[in-house]
C-alpha cells in the first residue's frame, strides 16, 4: 500500500478474533493451576512459556478445552499454522456450543497455512451462526480474491460484506465495521453505476474511523469522478493531514488542480494550504509541487509519444521499402554499398527510436499477486549465466508479503538492474541482492547493490533519463525503462552511491493493507471475560 504505517488508524485486521466468553474447565487443580500460567505467560508474550503450561495442562488433563484452545492461539502466533490447526479442531468436537468460533478459527489457520478447506469452514461458521461477522468477513475475501469486478465470486463478496453492514444495523455487534465498509466500497467503485452506493459506503466506513488515510483518499476519487471537486479537494487534503507521507492523495490533489483551476486559482490553493497546514505546509507544497511538474511532464510526453508513434511507423515504412528496394535488385548486379549502408542505419535509427518510445511509456500491466522471493529465485536463473567472476548473493528476510504486480514486467526491471550492477564491478567483485518488508513505507523492497567504483555526482542526476548512458555500446534506456514499470506499479526506483564506494538501487512496492498478515490476530481465553495521470485509489484486494 502506498502510505506510511497506518497499525494504529487502518481498520481492524480482518482476522481478529473476538474473545471466547465460555469454554469449559478443567476439573483438574493442577491442570487449572498450568492454564493459569499459560495465561500469564501469553499476556506477557512468552509463547514459549506459555506453550510449554499449556502442555502440561493437557498432560494432566487432555480434555481441558482452555488449555487446547489457548496452545492453538500460541501456535498461531507463531505461525505454526499446521500444529494450531488441530488444536481448533479438537475443539470443535470438545465444546459443539463453540463450533462456528471454532470453525472460524480452523479457517484462518488454513487461510495463513495454505491449506484447503477455509471456505467450507467459514461457510459452517456462518451456518452455525448467521451473524457471525468475522466468518462472513474472511468468506468475502476468499471469493474476492483474484476475482475480476464483474465476476460471480465478487459478487458474492458484495453480497456477503452487504449482510455485515445490514447485520449492524440490526444491532449486531461488529469489531470491524470500518474494515467491511472500505473493502465493499473498494469492490463497488470499479463499477461506475455503483458510484453513488461507494461513496455512502465510503463515508460510512470513515465515520467507524475517520482517521483512515486512504478512506478519505478513495472517497475523494470518486467524489472528483462525480464532478464534486470542492469535496474531492477536502477528502485530499484529510489525507494528507492523516499521513503525510502517504502519496496518492497528493497525485491526485495535483491531478485535481491541474486539470479544474485555473492559475489565479492555483495561487489561493497554495495560500489556503499554507493557512490550513501551518508548519507542515513547506513539505506539502513541495511535494504537490513535484506532482505537478509530473502532470506537465506526462502532458508533453502524451503528445510526443503521439507524434512519435507517428513518426515510428514512417520509419518502419521507409526501412521495409528500402530492405524491398535491395530485394528486387538482381542477383547478378551488385548492390551499391551506400545504399546498404543507408538500410543499415535506418534499421539502428529505427530500433532506437522504438527504444526510446518505450521508455516514454508504459504497456497495460496484468497484475498478479506475486511472490517476490520466489521471482528473485527465477531471475537468479536467468543471470546465472551471465555474471563471469562476479560473486552474485541473494538475501530474503523471512516473512516478505506478497504484491500485485505485473511478474513480467518486474522481472525486466530488476533483472536490468542486476545486469548493470554486474557490468559495474571488477571480476573479483560482488553483487548483492536482497528483499524483505519495510514496515514504515508499508512496502515491499528489492535492493541491488554492487561494490563497483560508484556513480559520480555530476551524472547521478541524469541516469534514468531516457537515451542517457555511461556505457560505449549501451543505448541508455534500461534505467529509464526501469523506472517507468516501477512508477507504473505505484512504487519507487531509488539509487544511492558514492564514488568509490558502489551503488545501491532499491525498489519499492506498496501492499495492499489486507494482505499484511497479522502476527497476533488471535484473541486468547482466560477466565471468562469479555481490527499515472488518472485518480488513483486503493485497492484494498484482488
Amino acid at each position: 500500500m502506498t502510505k506510511s504505517d497506518l497499525s494504529d488508524n487502518a481498520p481492524a485486521p480482518s482476522d481478529r478474533i473476538g474473545i471466547v466468553r465460555t469454554l469449559p474447565e478443567s476439573a483438574n487443580e493442577t491442570a487449572r493451576g498450568h492454564c493459569r500460567d499459560g495465561d500469564s505467560a501469553l499476556e506477557t508474550g512468552d509463547l514459549a512459556g506459555a506453550e510449554g503450561a499449556y502442555r502440561a495442562a493437557l498432560s494432566v488433563d487432555a480434555g481441558n478445552v482452555r488449555a487446547r484452545h489457548n496452545l492453538g492461539v500460541v501456535y498461531y502466533r507463531l505461525g505454526r499454522w499446521g500444529d494450531a490447526l488441530p488444536c481448533f479442531t479438537a475443539c470443535l468436537d470438545l465444546a459443539p456450543d463453540q463450533a462456528a468460533d471454532m470453525r472460524f478459527k480452523m479457517g484462518l489457520c488454513r487461510v495463513k497455512g495454505g491449506f484447503n478447506g477455509a471456505q467450507q469452514d467459514f461457510e459452517a461458521a456462518t451456518e452455525n451462526d448467521p451473524d457471525h461477522l468475522e466468518a462472513h468477513f474472511q468468506w468475502a475475501l476468499l471469493r474476492a480474491e483474484g476475482a475480476n469486478s464483474g465476476s460471480r465470486g465478487r459478487q458474492q463478496a458484495v453480497e456477503a460484506l452487504r449482510y455485515i453492514l445490514d447485520a449492524v444495523d440490526r444491532g449486531v455487534r461488529c469489531c470491524n465495521v470500518d474494515g467491511a465498509c472500505f473493502l465493499l466500497a473498494s469492490f463497488l467503485d470499479d463499477l461506475p453505476e455503483n458510484t453513488d452506493e461507494a461513496i455512502s459506503v465510503y463515508r460510512r466506513g470513515l465515520e467507524a474511523n475517520p482517521l483512515f488515510a486512504p478512506g478519505h483518499n478513495n472517497l475523494g476519487v470518486l467524489l472528483m469522478q462525480n464532478g464534486q471537486t470542492l469535496q474531492a479537494l477536502g477528502a485530499f487534503k484529510i489525507a494528507i493531514q492523516l499521513e503525510p507521507d502517504y502519496a496518492l492523495p497528493y497525485r491526485n490533489l495535483a491531478h485535481l488542480l491541474f486539470d479544474c483551476r485555473s492559475s489565479a486559482q492555483m495561487e489561493q490553493e497554495y495560500t489556503t494550504i499554507i493557512e490550513e497546514f501551518g508548519a507542515k505546509a513547506a513539505s506539502v507544497l513541495a511535494r504537490l509541487s513535484l506532482e505537478l511538474i509530473d502532470m506537465g511532464r506526462v502532458q508533453v510526453g502524451e503528445s510526443l509519444y503521439t507524434r512519435g508513434h507517428q513518426i515510428k511507423n514512417l520509419m518502419g515504412l521507409v526501412g521495409s521499402r528500402t530492405r524491398r528496394l535491395i530485394r528486387r535488385i538482381p542477383k547478378d548486379n551488385a548492390v551499391p554499398d551506400g545504399l546498404r549502408e543507408i538500410a543499415r542505419d535506418q534499421e539502428h535509427i529505427y530500433d532506437q527510436w522504438v527504444a526510446y518510445l518505450r521508455s516514454m511509456k508504459q504497456d497495460p500491466l496484468n497484475p498478479t499477486l506475486v511472490d517476490i522471493r520466489q521471482l528473485l529465485r527465477n531471475v537468479r536463473k536467468t543471470v546465472s549465466g551471465r555474471t563471469g567472476g562476479t560473486l552474485l548473493r541473494f538475501a530474503f528476510e523471512p516473512q516478505v508479503p506478497q504484491v500485485k504486480v505485473d511478474p513480467g514486467m518486474l522481472r525486466e526491471a530488476v533483472t536490468n538492474l542486476i545486469l548493470n550492477a554486474l557490468d559495474a564491478v571488477d571480476e573479483d567483485g560482488a553483487v548483492t541482492v536482497q528483499a524483505g518488508y519495510d514496515n514504515k513505507r508499508a512496502s515491499v523492497f528489492i535492493e541491488v547493490e554492487d561494490d563497483g567504483p560508484g556513480i559520480s555526482e555530476e551524472i547521478q542526476g541524469r541516469i534514468f533519463d531516457p537515451g542517457f548512458s555511461t556505457k560505449e555500446k549501451g543505448n541508455g534506456f534500461g534505467l529509464s525503462i526501469c523506472s517507468r514499470i516501477v512508477s507504473a506499479h505505484r512504487g519507487n526506483l531509488r539509487m544511492i552511491s558514492r564514488p568509490g564506494a558502489g551503488a545501491v538501487f532499491r525498489i519499492d512496492i506498496p501492499v495492499d493493507f489486507e494482505l499484511v498478515s497479522e502476527s497476533e490476530s488471535i484473541g486468547w481465553s482466560s477466565e471468562p471475560i469479555d481490527a499515472s495521470r488518472l485518480p488513483l485509489a486503493e485497492e484494498f484486494i484482488e
